[in-house]
């Protein structure tokens, strides 16, 4: 798994600039790849880069319906994660417009697996940075259209595969074959079909088989930027 530390500067916001943040629409930032990836891990290392700034994360798979319309034997039939289908694209897409209006919102969302587990409801306090991850968040044009900035995660694929079993095994006590028969129907059949393509979209495609720091701190820098030139605008 990969691991992220950063060591940037601190940053400074004046008086002036902490009355002003209110005014202007949060800079949100989108982050794709395929799976393991590595998104979650870049989503968190953006964020405390960008710490000043209370950053909000919103990860695509809190949005992953809970297919309750389906009886549990025709569930197992059409059940996907790695298909656009997977996500409830209004809930998702209205929350970010919320915390784009700087309105709060709260989760789990209804018809999702998270509340069908019973995740305790919380609040989220709108901030002057969103960070949305996820494998198909560029499929939407409706979402892509309220990104600001749009990163595509590059990792060769057999390394992939490599983090994602392991990952797999370690969440299922060991069990490799379920790893392994979930990645050959689910993921090998829609990737090269919803989320490979999607790179077209990206601002900028970020290789990431191993950290990748220049390009975090080249990030971190143009946000800061857009920030203090949208406080001054506003």
């Amino acid at each position: 798994m990969l691991t992220y530390k950063t060591e940037l500067p601190e940053y400074n916001i004046d008086g002036e600039s902490m009355q002003k943040e209110e005014h202007f629409t949060p800079i949100t930032v989108g982050i794709m790849g395929g799976s393991a990836s590595g998104k979650t891990t870049f989503a968190k290392a953006l964020a405390e880069a960008l710490s000043e700034f209370s950053p909000i994360v919103l990860n695509q798979d809190s949005y992953f319906r809970d297919w309750s319309e389906y009886s549990e034997a025709e569930r197992e039939r059409v059940i996907t994660a790695n298909h656009p289908d997977a996500v409830l694209w209004d809930a998702l897409i209205a929350d970010i417009k919320k915390l784009r209006a700087r309105d709060a919102i709260d989760f789990p969302t209804t018809g999702t697996r998270a509340a069908q587990r019973g995740d305790e409801k919380t609040s989220v306090q709108p901030s002057d940075v969103v960070i949305v991850e996820g494998h198909l968040i560029f499929w939407s044009e409706d979402l892509r259209d309220l990104m600001d900035i749009k990163l595509f995660l590059d990792v060769d694929a057999h390394e992939r595969v490599l983090r994602r079993m392991l990952r797999d095994v370690a969440q299922r006590d060991g069990d490799l074959e379920w790893a392994i028969n979930w990645y050959r129907r689910d993921v090998l059949p829609n990737f090269p079909v919803y989320t490979e393509p999607c790179k077209q979209y990206a601002d900028l495609v970020i290789p990431f088989q191993n950290e990748n720091p220049v390009a975090l701190h080249t990030l971190v820098a143009g946000i800061r930027k857009r920030i203090q030139e949208s406080r001054t605008a506003s």
